[in-house]
């Protein structure tokens, strides 16, 4: 990983390329910047995957010195202030570390950056996946146990799949519950995914059963479903964008 740390403060460019190291080893620091016009002159030049960008730069703050250039690497700003956060997010920003700057606060923030790359990692994937659609043939029916009895179910009918205490539940859109042999893993690669997605650890489900996006905290959402489950089903930060894309919001 590559990356660029803009700080006009000697000392705290120091703390945080300590910082960087202390959670991600073998990242390179590629350059340092104290001004928004050095900062452009390494944009350009290298390749960066990465930048640390402090609010207040020697030759003003960066969202004027650095309002022409493109910086195609996500941001995470460094301030002695919170006021500029909203504007911050309104970059390329993926979070926003008010001053002084702990360790624990950079692991987080990498965290993050791990976070909405296995989400791009994942969009990228979808979107192969969609272009195979018209050669993977998907499962289109169940034969679930009812006591002695096999009863055949079509995918229409089914609303979710819910894993639960190390058993995985076929959930129709009537409220019956079924128990079946495949995680939920195997059920996201057999369900079509034009009809189906996986939210997160414990759901599969329908596009026709999710009811609501509820926003949540820090960019997740809580999804409701129908039939209705007792707990919140929270879609992480890395999902939500997925799954609404996926619902054509």
């Amino acid at each position: 990983m590559r990356i660029l740390i803009c700080e006009d403060e000697a000392p705290a460019r120091k703390r945080i390329q300590k910082l960087i190291l202390a959670s991600r080893p073998h990242a390179s620091i590629v350059g340092t910047a104290d001004t928004g016009k050095k900062a452009k002159e390494i944009l350009k030049k290298e390749k960066i995957d990465l930048v640390f960008l402090d609010i207040e730069l020697a030759d003003g703050p960066c969202f004027e010195t650095l309002h022409d250039t493109e910086i195609n690497a996500p941001v995470i700003f460094t301030t002695a202030y919170d006021e500029y956060a909203l504007k911050a997010f309104e970059m390329n920003s993926i979070d926003y570390l008010v001053k002084p700057i702990t360790q624990k606060k950079m692991d987080n923030a990498f965290q993050k950056l791990d976070a909405i790359t296995e989400s791009i990692i994942e969009k990228h994937s979808v979107t192969i996946n969609r272009e195979m659609l018209s050669e993977k043939k998907y499962k289109e029916r169940f034969l679930v146990k009812l006591g002695r009895r096999l009863i055949p179910i079509n995918a229409s009918e089914i609303a979710y799949f819910q894993a639960e205490e190390k058993m995985v539940f076929l959930v129709l859109k009537t409220g019956k519950r079924y128990i079946i042999n495949y995680t939920l893993s195997e059920l996201e690669e057999l369900m079509n995914p034009r009809e189906f997605f996986r939210l997160n650890r414990q759901f599969v489900a329908n596009h026709s059963s999710i009811t609501e996006l509820e926003p949540y905290f820090k960019g997740q959402v809580i999804a409701k479903l129908d039939p209705a489950v007792n707990s919140d089903i929270v879609i992480s930060r890395g999902q939500t964008p997925l799954l609404k894309e996926w619902l054509g919001v």
